[in-house]
């Protein structure tokens, strides 16, 4: 090859390289000395997760999640903030760093179950969890009582869900006419009453110019509309009693009985024994932890015992001067 030309290909690739470098370095000039567009960054708070990211790859910018944060009034996956914020102007590919709500914090449901209705209430408030729906029903139960409880003791719930309670209204009382007994011997009205779910609460004398041992009134009323087990007091007519030489005295005991604490009715019998001999008078059943107060007359001396059940709970002796 001619020297010339050799020479003239030499200068035609150092002027090429020239240009090679030249525009490398005009284009790094450009990335520097130019910046990229900015773009404002969109709102994304409020949207779930996957519409977020949407929103913003669609202006050409990344997302990372930096966080879960929980929350009673979040949704679970929906953001709750964004850094930087909305509006907020930045280069594309920037990354947008977002918090989203993990929902409300799962408990445990307490056991609720045999509390007072207004105990269950208070506990529940105090670990934030509101009563949805009380519902109450007859029971023997006390009154007010929790009998159950949805959902049941250690279920997982969100606090905004509520529990339902099942309360008890206690036992359902029927009410009933009190029949009229007057004119009736005591030994019939007395049986009469076994018979329907009323009771005899006492039973005293007074001297009367009926036949002895007629009913000659009775509280409460006939007619009267009363609870189930309500006692009865009746008024049994008595004749004057005198002996040959004078009046044979006679007094009136007041005796207080306690029933015993349990789970059964019991019933009260009381026994006197005076000058005319030995009366049975029955008092009916009474509920337990009931205070009962018994009048009975007693001729001359005499002592009066009372049964609750088959167990002597009260002996009193009567001196009476004649």
């Amino acid at each position: 090859m001619p020297e010339w030309l050799r020479s003239l290909l030499k200068i035609v690739g150092i002027f090429f390289s020239f240009l090679v470098v030249a525009g490398v370095s005009a284009y790094v000039a450009i990335l520097v000395l130019v910046p990229r567009e900015n773009i404002p960054v969109p709102e994304v708070v409020g949207r779930q997760l996957k519409e977020a990211v949407f929103i913003l790859s669609k202006s050409e910018l990344s997302v990372r999640v930096v966080g879960k944060r929980f929350s009673a009034n979040v949704p679970e996956d929906v953001v709750i903030s964004q850094i930087p914020p909305p509006g907020t102007r930045v280069r594309k590919g920037r990354t947008i760093e977002l918090v989203v709500s993990g929902g409300a914090r799962l408990l445990a449901v307490p056991s609720l179950v045999g509390m007072k209705v207004r105990e269950a209430k208070l506990y529940l408030s105090q670990i934030g969890v509101k009563v949805l729906n009380i519902t109450h029903v007859y029971s023997r139960l006390p009154q007010d009582e929790v009998i159950a409880q949805d959902p049941p003791a250690g279920s997982e719930i969100r606090r905004d869900e509520g529990v339902n309670l099942l309360v008890s209204s206690g036992p359902r009382v029927l009410k009933l006419m009190v029949p009229d007994l007057r004119g009736k011997k005591v030994e019939d009205a007395v049986n009469f009453i076994k018979k329907i779910p009323l009771s005899i609460s006492m039973i005293k004398e007074q001297v009367s110019p009926e036949k002895e041992g007629i009913v000659i009134s009775q509280s409460p009323l006939p007619g009267s509309m009363v609870d189930e087990n309500t006692g009865i007091e009746l008024t049994v007519s008595t004749t004057l009693r005198k002996s040959t030489s004078s009046v044979t005295r006679q007094k009136w005991v007041l005796v207080s009985v306690q029933i015993p604490v349990g789970f059964e009715q019991k019933k009260v019998t009381v026994v006197i024994n005076d000058k005319e001999g030995k009366k049975i008078l029955d008092y009916g059943t009474h509920p337990a932890g009931e205070k009962l107060w018994i009048s009975c007359e007693v001729i001359g001396k005499g002592e009066v015992m009372v049964y609750v059940g088959d167990k002597l709970v009260k002996f009193e002796k009567v001196e009476v001067n004649e």
